[in-house]
């Protein structure tokens, strides 16, 4: 396609123009997209602003806050097993025989409950009254201790044991979630910085386009070029535009990537802009991934909810091993009787010391076993199973996460190394343009082989951009990995 040589100053407005109109401030500390509207609201960010909003708003997170408070209700829950009980009933009754009718009562009131080793226990008074006033009272003591079924703390805690665990796992599962949110949110962090500096560096190849398209259409008109050159600059300041214009859109992208994270409004989200300072990177040495390992295991939430999990299953034999025992329970019992009188208070007198005072005891045993037992014997089995199972998951997660740690340093190392491989050849790639440019006003290089020069230094400028982003990400994944996310961003977790 050829332009008339009097329409290139046009076409050179046009690009400056369009210059105009997309250009943005550089990526420095507080760096946003300028919008339409200048009034709009401004939500200025660091990382660790952009980290402790996330965290406050995000709503995944305030869903699993309950969950740890749940596990508490369930702990209270299963020690109520152990609380004992107060009972109180009380009775009236009318006989009538040969015309005469007989009235009496009577009432009760007892405590029983049961104790950690499977001890069940009552005390209780009774009382009963008679048409003539007539008072008896009396007083019982019972327990029945199992031997085999039902004996021992172990068994008769095992349900307030899980209940304890199931809140371990819900406070690492609610760990789990603020590391996820924290690196998502220094994922997408460093995803908008980085589209900063790529408009930046997409700004600055379209100005040396234009410069160039400016240079080929002076030389145009003197004579010294042909229009073949400036029309090559045109085409390519008009390809760089392209470029601006999809770096201005994954700007915007991103900035509503971040504003969904760090901020719970719905009516301002799409008018708030961001402004970011540049995000810290950490410095540090050669990673030593056995270190790593050492403290993935202590710290990543889900290797320690498989440990809990595998304590459940443990605890899952303990109780399913009590229910194929028989049963064989001591029972004791002592019973008061109190005076037959017709004085109430002398009717509580249990140890008058003669035979107005009866007395009676009793122990004896209860032998119970279900022939074949074998509901029992299958939920035993299945309880091993399930202990076996769980014992092989961590095993498995001990390997994954062996080779997740291995990775996520390989790939801090990897992005490391990119770094410095991109900086040298962005160093090269400037000190070519220049000799090019050089070249180029002394008329020994052509104006296609500066373009691609320049076009050579925006892409090394873009693949430096980002191996940085990769290698702030990679930092944020190994924390992710070894379960450290919360301990290097200083957050206290207390659910």
């Amino acid at each position: 396609m050829f332009f008339p040589r009097f329409l290139c100053p046009l076409f050179c407005a046009f690009c400056a123009v369009s210059a105009a109109w997309a250009a943005t401030p550089a990526a420095t500390p507080a760096a946003a997209v300028p919008r339409e509207k200048a009034a709009d609201p401004v939500l200025r960010l660091t990382l660790r602003k952009a980290i402790q909003l996330a965290i406050e708003n995000n709503l995944a997170i305030k869903v699993g806050a309950f969950d740890p408070d749940i596990a508490d209700a369930r702990i209270t829950a299963e020690l109520g097993t152990f609380d004992p009980s107060l009972n109180f009933s009380a009775s009236h009754s009318s006989v009538t025989s040969s015309g005469d009718e007989v009235q009496g009562g009577g009432a009760s009131t007892w405590i029983g409950g049961t104790s950690i080793y499977g001890t069940e226990y009552n005390i209780g008074l009774t009382g009963t009254a008679s048409r003539y006033s007539r008072y008896t009272s009396g007083a019982q003591f019972g327990l029945t201790q199992p031997l085999l079924r039902g004996f021992g703390s172990d068994v008769n805690l095992a349900a307030l044991r899980v209940a304890r665990n199931n809140r371990q796992i819900s406070e690492w599962e609610f760990k789990q979630g603020i590391i996820d949110v924290v690196t998502q949110t220094v994922f997408v962090y460093n995803e908008l910085y980085s589209a900063l500096r790529n408009y930046d560096a997409a700004r600055h190849s379209r100005d040396l386009a234009l410069e160039l398209c400016k240079e080929e259409e002076a030389r145009a008109e003197i004579g010294v070029k042909i229009e073949l050159d400036v029309i090559t600059a045109q085409a390519e300041a008009a390809s760089r535009e392209e470029a601006v214009i999809l770096a201005k859109n994954n700007i915007e992208n991103n900035e509503r990537f971040l504003k969904q994270l760090v901020t719970s409004q719905t009516k301002t989200l799409l008018e708030t802009r961001v402004a970011i300072d540049p995000p810290p990177t950490a410095v540090i040495g050669p990673m030593d991934v056995q270190a790593g390992l050492r403290e993935a295991l202590g710290n990543r939430p889900d290797y320690q909810e498989a440990l809990v999990v595998l304590k459940n299953r443990h605890i899952g034999i303990v109780t399913a091993r009590n229910d194929t025992l028989p049963r064989l329970d001591l029972i004791g019992s002592l019973n008061l009787l109190g005076l037959d009188s017709h004085d109430i208070a002398d009717s509580l007198r249990f140890f008058g010391g003669d035979t107005r005072n009866p007395q009676s005891w009793g122990i004896g045993a209860l032998f119970s076993m279900p022939l074949g037992n074998r509901t029992a014997k299958g939920k035993l089995k299945a309880a091993r199973l399930l202990d076996a199972q769980a014992l092989v998951v961590l095993k498995q997660l001990e390997q994954t996460l062996i080779v997740d740690v291995a990775n996520a340093a390989g790939e801090v190392e990897t992005s490391r190394q990119r770094i410095d491989s991109t900086q040298e050849a962005l160093r090269l790639a400037k000190e070519s343009l220049s000799a090019g440019q050089k070249r180029h006003a002394a008329g020994s290089a052509t104006t296609f082989e500066v373009l691609q020069l320049q076009r050579s230094m925006t892409e090394a400028q873009a693949a430096l951009i980002r191996a940085e982003a990769d290698y702030r990400k990679a930092l944020s994944e190994y924390d992710r990995q070894t379960g450290v996310t919360l301990q290097r961003n200083a957050i206290n977790v207390t659910p």
